[in-house]
Parts: structure tokens; C-alpha cells; sequence
């Protein structure tokens, strides 16, 4: 049961411009978490509440950043909103036993739903499902009961095209194959008894629109979508269709991944109009849950929180569930737009086998990524950007404040970066782990984006390998300055041709300072006398930007005693390969244990073979 309280006027801000944008609040129920907004305060609240209903998998994660943009511009027209993780997914708790199939899903879309009713007093819904999601808020809407309207974002309408969609991404998307638990994409499985519910799915077999108000965001390319909501509409209910701008640079790729803004204040309108259509209700009290309960595992337990000025960053707390410390608090770093979970689930996971070994964590959403806002005045592109400091400074804060510290922190390739950065402005962090990081230097008049569009296919691993077909299409339209990718591959093949030639550093001014700035946070880290492990893949594309500092067998470190260096045999970027995974677990344990006062001195971990 969730306890509300009335917002005090102390928690509603005099000047808007003075705060940052606080993130959602965190709620736990039916074993998950979800993120509820509220209306704006000083908007009049409706009767009217709003229930985002997720896709799977790797759509699931592109979809999350359109999910909190979504959430917020309905709260500025006064209507609440409540997103959620299903059981298994994201950062809700495992299950174990699937043998209920499907309903194990649809029953947590039923629990939502109850909880958004008694947060929000509202007592009509609107369900708005994206992929998958759609699918399962056509299925959902009798069930729930006082739907006003269904929004159907790129519909899955099929469930057994929609597996052999599923089955051909398997093949194109890193951390991916078919294995005997399931179809895995992305590093994330989808359980066989899942799968068989979903196969069973088939809207174009529905007679009855599933409101009396459905919205459809129909894909060029997918014909159905558009006859899904020409069916639906035949059978009585007011449809409004749009195009679906944009649907392919969402789910493409995540590191260029953009949020349809059209289809955004498309489904918006259209909610306001849903509720303008209705009879007129009294305004609804703004309303905020009480801090949640945490989440309880066999090992652990979780407690989603805000924190940063004005709650602007969304993060979960994992402790130990006998409340016994044993190491330092580990803060995991977000990966480019990944959410805070991670690719194939691998901070949650990671989170989780800490505290069973008694080491707490903290995993959130970086500015502007997944569920945290962004910070006006700060670069919409995020990767690589100083801005990141804040977010690491917020976090450090946040466990000091409980008691919590000393410090470590760890992160994959851009979080990486970041961790190693971090350490070396920051002697409170007293440990770091960077796993497959791009580059220990960034310089801040490279283009990301360019960059990431021609360098060698490794270092694009964020989406599928045929995602160059669509770079053409942006070149084509503009999107894309060709000159300036050209620009900066040019770059990228002139520092390898000098990796054996240090001497020319100093003959080539941007060099001799990239090199000097990269031996000067070294410097700071053994200053600090921080603990560092440095763990790649053995062909990972990081290992060019670190041969050409210290050497393709890593003797360049030699100087710097703190530092540790392990290249990892058939192993991806993505963590997805279980022995790296297993071996960058085990390497921040033993260096939030070694970093703990009281804490015993691990065993080194070993490299994987």
C-alpha cells in the first residue's frame, strides 16, 4: 500500500528558474519500481492519469529518455504519470520461476495501474504502450476498467512476426544469441515461457477497439499500423493517426538515439483533448508518495532515491540486506544514453553480487540520460562532457551524507573515461575500475557523433552492425557533415601510424598535449594514491588510444605502481561475454574491499582466458 502527502508549500519552487528540474519520484510496488510524476505544481490537475507502457529489451532502453519527456510535458498540462519496470526487467527484481508466462507482465500493468489511481485520485486512465508495450495496453485496457483512451506508439501486432523480428536482431546486435533460457538481445534474455505468450498476441484479430478513444503512431514502413487503427475505428472508436517521424533515429542507435518530439506533443494534444471530451471533474490536489520501500532480495536491498540540487538525478541505492558492510561504496557509472541498469542488465546485476559480498553501490542515470533531466545551460550531448563532473560530485556527496563512504567508482568505456577522470580531480574516490574506456583524452572540438559514425566498426557497439546503411541515408540528408567525420578519422589513423614513433609527439603540438594532459591524471591518480585496474578486451578499440600512451603490453605503466592492466581473451565491449563480466566483478570488489579501512586485502583477481 502507498501512503500519500499533500506536497508543503516548501516543496513546490517560488521560482522555477532557480532549480534545477527535479526527476520523477521513485515508487516500489509488486517487486518493481516505477517513476511517478505528478502534475506540475500550479497547473490544475486533472481527473485524468497517464500510464506508459514499456517495450522490451533494447527498444526499452532507446525509449526511455522519450518516456521521461513524454512524462514531463504531460505534467506541465497538469496530468500525472506513472512508468514502470516489468518483473525481471530493468531494475525490478529477478524472477525465478516464469512458468506463468506473459501474465507475470500483465499482471504488474494491473498493479501499475492501481498504484497510478491511488497516486494521482484520478479515476480515469489513458494508456500509451510503445512496441510490445502497445500490444500489452490493448490487451490490459478491459481488464483495468475506466480506459478512456489507448495510445499505440509502432504497435507490435503480430507477436510471432515480432519474435522473428526479434530473432533477426539476435544476429545483428552485440551481446546476442539463442540460447536454451531463451531469445537474448542485447545482452538481455527474453525467458522461453514469455516468449510463448507473446507468439500468441495477434490485435488484428481484435473485433472491438480496446477504447473509446485510440490513438495510433504508425510507422512508414509498417502497413498494419495504420490498418490497426483503420480497424479500430470501424468498430466505433475515435482514432487519430500520425506518422511516426523519426521512428528509426529512436531505436537505431543509441548513442545518436533522439526522441521524437513531434510524436511527443502529438500524443500530448491528443490526452488533453481526451480529457477536454470528458465531463468536467474537480481538480485533483497535487500529491507526492512518501519516500518508497526498498526493494528486498535473497542478498540485498535496493531503494530508489532522488538526489543532486532539487532531486534532479535518479538513482538506486543497493546495501547489503543484513545492513554489514565490508567494503568501500561503489559508484557505477552510466554508459553514453544507456539507463542506469546498463547493457544486458550488467550494473544491476554487478550491483546485486556486491551486496551478497557485503559492498554497497550506487547506480543512477547521468543528466539527460534515461530518467535524470538534463541541467539548462549544459550540453545536450552528454558523452565525454565536463558537465558529467557534477553528476559524479552529486553522487559522492550523496553517500557521504549517509555514512557511507570511503568511495570507489567504476564505469564502461564513456563511463570509463569518466571514472578515470574523476579519480584523478577527486582524491575522496579512493578506487576505480574502467572497463574498455575509448580514451583517457577528449578533446571538446571533436563532434562525438561524427566520430563514432567512422571509426572502426568496435567502437560502434551501442546498436545494430548494419546501422552504416542508415549513416548514408543522414549523410545524404545533411544530417551528417561529412567533412568533419572525414576530419576526424583522419585524425584517429595519424595518432596509429605514430603510436611507434613517440618521438614525434613533441613535433606535433596537439599531440605532445593530449600526451602531456593524459600522464598528468596518471600523475594525479598515484598522487592520490588511488587503486586502478584498467581491464579491455583483447581487441577492443580503446587498447589504440592506450598502446599510444603506454604500450601495446601496457610497460608504459610501470611508472605508476597504482595501476593495474588486464587484456581480456575473447571478450566484447558490451560485458555481454560472461568471463568479463565475471572478471570486472570481481575486480571492483577487490578494490572496494582494499579501499575499505577495516577491509582485508583480496586476492587479486585473475585474468580470464
Amino acid at each position: 500500500m502507498t501512503i500519500h502527502a499533500t506536497v508543503q508549500p516548501s516543496a513546490v519552487a517560488s521560482d522555477e528558474n532557480a532549480l534545477a528540474k527535479a526527476a520523477a519520484l521513485p515508487v516500489t510496488f509488486s517487486q518493481t519500481v516505477g517513476l511517478y510524476m505528478p502534475p506540475k505544481p500550479g497547473t490544475a490537475s486533472s481527473n485524468i492519469a497517464v500510464l506508459l507502457v514499456s517495450p522490451w529489451g533494447y527498444e526499452e532502453m532507446c525509449v526511455r529518455k522519450f518516456w521521461r519527456m513524454l512524462a514531463e510535458d504531460l505534467a506541465a498540462a497538469g496530468i500525472a504519470s506513472l512508468r514502470f519496470d516489468y518483473p525481471g526487467t530493468g531494475d525490478a527484481l529477478d524472477v525465478t520461476d516464469t512458468a506463468s508466462g506473459l501474465d507475470l507482465w500483465r499482471d504488474s500493468i494491473l498493479e501499475a495501474a492501481t498504484q497510478l489511481r491511488s497516486l494521482s485520485g484520478a479515476g480515469d486512465l489513458i494508456l500509451v504502450g510503445h512496441g510490445l508495450g502497445a500490444a500489452l495496453a490493448c490487451e490490459a485496457a478491459d481488464t483495468i476498467g475506466n480506459v478512456e483512451g489507448v495510445a499505440l506508439l509502432a504497435p507490435v501486432i503480430s507477436g510471432r512476426a515480432y519474435l522473428r523480428e526479434l530473432s533477426a536482431w539476435s544476429r545483428m546486435v552485440r551481446g546476442a544469441a539463442e540460447t536454451g533460457d531463451g531469445l537474448t538481445v542485447a545482452g538481455i534474455t527474453m525467458p522461453d515461457a514469455i516468449g510463448a505468450g507473446i507468439r500468441q498476441i495477434n490485435l488484428g484479430k481484435h473485433e472491438t477497439a480496446p477504447a473509446r478513444h485510440c490513438f495510433v503512431a504508425a510507422r512508414a514502413d509498417r502497413p498494419g499500423d495504420g490498418e490497426l487503427g483503420a480497424r479500430f475505428q470501424a468498430a466505433g472508436a475515435s482514432v487519430e493517426t500520425v506518422p511516426y517521424e523519426d521512428y528509426d533515429q529512436l531505436v537505431g542507435n543509441l548513442v545518436f538515439s533522439r526522441p521524437p518530439l513531434a510524436v511527443i506533443e502529438a500524443v500530448v494534444n491528443w490526452v488533453k483533448w481526451v480529457e477536454a471530451a470528458r465531463p468536467q471533474a474537480p481538480a485533483l490536489p497535487v500529491r507526492m508518495p512518501a519516500d518508497p520501500p526498498p526493494l528486498q532480495g535473497e542478498n540485498f536491498r535496493e531503494t530508489p532515491l532522488r538526489f543532486g540540487d532539487n532531486g534532479r538525478l535518479f538513482g538506486i541505492l543497493c546495501e547489503p540486506a543484513d545492513g554489514r558492510r565490508r567494503g568501500a561504496t561503489v559508484i557505477m557509472l552510466t554508459t553514453a544514453y544507456e539507463r542506469m541498469s546498463g547493457w544486458g542488465r550488467v550494473a544491476t546485476e554487478t550491483a546485486r553480487k556486491l551486496a551478497a559480498a557485503g559492498i554497497a553501490s550506487l547506480r543512477f542515470d547521468a543528466a539527460n540520460a534515461a530518467d535524470s533531466p538534463p541541467v539548462a545551460g549544459a550540453p545536450q550531448q552528454i558523452i565525454y562532457s565536463d558537465a558529467q563532473y557534477d553528476d559524479v560530485d552529486a553522487a559522492v556527496a550523496l553517500i557521504a551524507s549517509r555514512g557511507l563512504g570511503p568511495v570507489v567508482i567504476a564505469g564502461r568505456c564513456s563511463g570509463g573515461y569518466l571514472a578515470v577522470r574523476a579519480v584523478a580531480r577527486d582524491a575522496r574516490i579512493r578506487g576505480a575500475v574502467s572497463a574498455n574506456p575509448y580514451a583517457f583524452f577528449w578533446d571538446g572540438s571533436q563532434s562525438i557523433e561524427e566520430l563514432l559514425q567512422f571509426v572502426p566498426q568496435q567502437l560502434s557497439t551501442y546498436g545494430v552492425k548494419l546501422f552504416r546503411a542508415h549513416t548514408w541515408r543522414r549523410i545524404a540528408s545533411g544530417q551528417v557533415n561529412l567533412k568533419y567525420a572525414v576530419i576526424n578519422t583522419l585524425r584517429s589513423l595519424r595518432k596509429r601510424s605514430l603510436k611507434f614513433a613517440g618521438p614525434l609527439f613533441e613535433a606535433i603540438p596537439s599531440l605532445s598535449r593530449e600526451r602531456r594532459e593524459v600522464h598528468h591524471v596518471f600523475q594525479a591518480i598515484e598522487a592520490h594514491g588511488t587503486e586502478l585496474s584498467l581491464l579491455y578486451s583483447q581487441a577492443d578499440v580503446g587498447l589504440n588510444h592506450f598502446s599510444l600512451h603506454f604500450g601495446n603490453d601496457g610497460a608504459g605503466l610501470a611508472r605508476y605502481p597504482n595501476a593495474r592492466f588486464v587484456i581480456v581473451a575473447n571478450a566484447d565491449h558490451d560485458l555481454t561475454t560472461p568471463h568479463f563480466r565475471a572478471l570486472y566483478q570481481r575486480e571492483i570488489e577487490a578494490v572496494a574491499l582494499k579501499c575499505f579501512p577495516e577491509g582485508r586485502e583480496p586476492a587479486t583477481a585473475q585474468a580470464c582466458r
